[in-house]
């Protein structure tokens, strides 16, 4: 395993990325932007072109599972939780946005390219969700910057005021007239400022350890607020209502402990200036599905070596291409789904809609499934997940490297994998990063040096399934479904997929070790067929083991693992 990313750069590197302007390229980039506005926002009728389903009908296309009713491509990209506009609306304003990034990162000079897509998310957060929202996103932020990089004495009181002035406007209750109250502004900045300079920061430079807990409670905060806000609702009965702004701040729990790896292990300088921290986590790319994909970015060492690492004019190219492959999974991605079903149908196969928890109801119910059913459902229902996933995070990576990033896509082919560790590497491609890089590879390193099985298998478990359960799944769990003890129960109940799934990569990686490939995957020669045979164990056994991960409403253990075992033949009941 290898972390992602290039080597260090220099700025003269950069600077010579940053090659002439190219009007074909521009004009590519702002060409395709106008054709997914077309698509999916109201522009052909406000500038009086045919509807894209009119056009489709015209052209002979056929158009079921991809129009909605304002004939419109009724699209899985969205800006999540507004209330001022429609997702049309709303995906014009994200689409504007990201033209003006595009423009401002080609066009600046290299000093003001990060700033400029910062600057360009502010405007699009506060146009989209508010100034409240938006002032308490980035309040978060800043408050997470002075505690890891405490600022020189000369910036000391001015940082420590800022602080103060945002949370004055975080905080401020609708038809407060804080912008009038000059004094209150005041008040606010001067108490930030004070609490800092004479408490957090001094205490943070004397005590070692109470700056390192004090780092590790801030990265940790989202977790923490899960389990308190759990244990609060079982006891209260209350569950705690987030504000969007915390909220959006916590979705990013992820890429702030891969920051604070880098953080930790030296691999990024300690003085770093608040626009290269803000503008690692908030840019334009955040806005579209802001609760998916959410490690596509990673930490600070990733964003800053992959930064115009090559040529700009190429990476808008290369991003081009990715908003092309984007385009596929939004149009067209029901239009696949509902043939795969109808097609594993026309051969007497139940697939329930491509859904594994209508499966499980299903039986749960009384109703009988059959061995082929619970093979064609598991695996259909990730080629369902993959396709809508694809969509928003092909366009979320698109976004990064229009704007000069030479982002990694999310995945990598999973379909050619012929083994469970080449599938985990394939597969989510900066998720399972995260999970290696804050899990595996701290416990790898640190324990059973001398044995090489209990190192491997307890550095997997630790990853996949201590990492992935419980930083992973239980706080986006949590986040998703409400702060409520009952949904953490929810989530724990899915244990034995985790188990399974650390299972299965740990005994790969085992024989891996012991008995080393001869022989390049998906050569053509005569063991071509046995790759076919491998790829297809690997992709049904991580789909199977989902039955336990979407387990519906009622089920209990013994029924999914009933259902679990169904699909190798063996019906117990």
């Amino acid at each position: 395993m290898s972390f992602l990313g290039n080597s260090p750069l220099t700025p003269e590197q950069q600077q010579e990325n940053d090659t002439p302007v190219k009007w074909s390229v521009i004009l590519a980039v702002l060409g395709t932007l106008l054709v997914y506005a077309y698509l999916f926002t109201q522009i052909a009728d406000w500038a009086n072109l045919p509807l894209p389903q009119d056009l489709a009908e015209e052209m002979g296309i056929e158009t079921e599972n991809i129009f909605d009713s304002d004939h419109n491509v009724d699209s899985e990209m969205f800006i999540s939780s507004t209330d001022e506009f429609s997702n049309d609306d709303e995906r014009l304003i994200l689409f504007s946005i990201v033209a003006v990034a595009f423009l401002c990162s080609y066009f600046l000079p290299m000093r003001f390219k990060k700033g400029s897509l910062f600057i360009s998310f502010l405007i699009g957060m506060g146009v989209l969700y508010g100034l409240r929202t938006t002032t308490c996103l980035l309040l978060a932020h800043w408050l997470v910057y002075l505690v890891l990089h405490i600022p020189k004495a000369s910036h000391k009181f001015a940082f420590g005021f800022l602080a103060g002035v945002l949370a004055c406007i975080a905080f401020a209750e609708p038809g407060d007239s804080w912008f009038e109250n000059a004094s209150l502004i005041s008040a606010w900045g001067m108490a930030f400022c004070l609490f800092f300079n004479l408490l957090i920061w001094p205490v943070m430079l004397r005590f070692k350890v109470c700056a390192k807990v004090l780092r590790t409670l801030v990265i940790q905060s989202a977790l923490i607020t899960v389990f308190m806000g759990a244990i609060w609702e079982g006891v209260h009965g209350e569950a705690w209502a987030l504000p969007l702004g915390v909220l959006l701040f916590f979705w990013h729990w992820e890429r702030l402990m891969m920051y604070h790896v880098d953080y930790k292990s030296g691999r990024m300088p300690k003085e770093v200036s608040p626009i290269a921290y803000l503008s690692v986590f908030l840019t334009p790319a955040s806005l579209p599905n802001w609760k998916w994909g959410v490690t596509v970015g990673q930490g600070y060492t990733y964003l800053e070596n992959n930064f115009y690492c090559v040529d700009k004019n190429r990476l808008a190219i290369e991003g081009l291409k990715i908003w092309g492959i984007a385009l596929i999974y939004l149009v067209f991605n029901d239009v696949i789904r509902y043939g795969l079903v109808n097609l594993f149908q026309s051969f007497g196969i139940e697939v329930y809609n491509a859904r594994i928890t209508r499966m499980v109801s299903h039986y749960v119910s009384g109703g009988e499934v059959t061995t082929s059913s619970v093979l064609a459902t598991t695996v259909l229902d990730q080629i369902r997940w993959m396709m809508l996933w694809g969509g928003s995070v092909h366009f979320k990576t698109g976004i990064w490297r229009v704007c000069g990033y030479q982002m990694d896509p999310y995945f990598n082919k999973p379909w050619m994998s012929t083994n469970l560790v080449s599938f985990w590497v394939r597969f989510t491609f900066h998720y399972r990063e995260f999970l290696v890089r804050c899990f595996y590879y701290p416990t790898f390193f640190k324990y059973f040096k001398n044995n090489i099985v209990l190192r491997i298998t307890f550095a997997t478990f630790a990853a996949v399934t201590i990492g992935n359960l419980v930083w992973g799944h239980m706080t986006e769990g949590m986040f998703y479904h409400g702060l409520n003890y009952s949904n953490f129960g929810e989530v724990l109940k899915t244990w034995p997929y985790f188990i399974l799934l650390t299972l299965g990569i740990t005994v790969t990686e085992l024989y891996l070790f012991w008995r080393k490939p001869k022989r390049k995957a998906w050569t053509l020669d005569r063991y071509w067929v046995t790759d076919f045979f491998a790829m297809y164990c690997t992709i049904q056994f991580y789909c199977i083991i989902h039955v336990f991960a979407k387990p519906s409403s009622g089920a209990t253990l013994t029924d999914c693992a009933k259902l679990f075992l169904i699909g190798f033949g063996i019906h117990l009941d």
